[in-house]
C-alpha cells in the first residue's frame, strides 16, 4: 500500500474547505429561503445558491481531478 504525496494530501485539504464553503453556502440560502416572508432582501441571497453551489462543486471537481495525479 502505497502512501499519499504532498500534493494529494493538500488538494485533499482544499476539497474539504471547499465542501465547507458549500456547506455555509448553502445554509445561508436555507435561512434565508426560510425567512423570505419577513424581508425581501433575504430573498436576493436565496436565489443564486442553486448556481453559486453547483460552480463550487465544479471547482471542487477540477481540484480533487488535478490533484490526482
Amino acid at each position: 500500500m502505497q502512501g499519499k504525496t504532498a500534493s494529494q494530501h493538500k488538494s485533499e485539504i482544499i476539497v474539504v474547505c471547499i465542501a465547507l464553503l458549500a456547506f455555509v453556502v448553502g445554509l445561508v440560502g436555507h435561512l434565508a429561503g426560510a425567512s423570505f416572508a419577513n424581508s425581501d432582501a433575504f430573498g436576493y441571497i436565496a436565489a443564486p445558491v442553486p448556481l453559486i453551489t453547483g460552480i463550487i462543486a465544479f471547482i471542487a471537481y477540477k481540484v480533487a481531478a488535478n490533484g490526482d495525479h
